[in-house]
């Protein structure tokens, strides 16, 4: 099911509004994740968001292979993100910890084992090339396939299925040695 006409006419504002009502609820949560995992600022990954969002809306006319609309999203996304980064020259870095909200927990010892994994994760992914943690945010926390992981970065996806086999390795690697010591 395509979530508007294959080829978007110049339509009516109600048309153009129903279409993006529909790509904007099934592409904001997937996109928040991914632009949240790589700004690690709730605030900004939402300002980010919205400002993809509304490019979107003011683009809608010109899309005219909306099967590319995912691809055009991420994509957009990404560069959005990175402008921001350069515009601030990675000065913006804030505690994932300080939006987290505290839930309670029935199982204290299992919730602080959990959170120690996510840690080791977290940390393992910053230690990381960009490239290696973009594309298993990508694929883990926005859940795109292969292949719109490549066209959104515009590299092979034999690229990205080795990229996340070998982040996937040093995560294991360091969650073995986490359970040794």
């Amino acid at each position: 099911m395509h979530l508007f006409r294959k080829i978007i006419p110049a339509g009516t504002l109600k048309e153009n509004i129903i279409d993006f009502t529909l790509v904007y609820n099934k592409y904001k949560k997937p996109l928040y994740n991914y632009l949240f995992k790589i700004v690690r600022a709730e605030m900004l990954a939402e300002d980010i968001m919205q400002n993809v969002f509304l490019k979107l809306y003011d683009n809608m006319s010109r899309i005219r292979h909306t099967e590319f609309i995912e691809v055009w999203i991420f994509r957009t996304a990404r560069n959005e993100a990175f402008t921001h980064f350069r515009r601030t020259k990675n000065k913006v870095e804030e505690d994932i910890s300080d939006y987290e909200s505290v839930l309670p927990s029935s199982n204290l010892i299992y919730d602080l084992e959990q959170q120690e994994l996510i840690d080791l994760i977290e940390e393992e992914l910053k230690q990381m090339d960009s490239a290696q943690s973009e594309v298993y945010y990508l694929k883990e926390y926005s859940g795109l396939s292969y292949k719109e992981i490549a066209e959104i970065m515009e590299i092979t996806e034999d690229l990205v299925r080795s990229r996340i086999f070998k982040v996937r390795q040093k995560l294991r690697t360091a969650i073995i040695k986490l359970e040794r010591g």
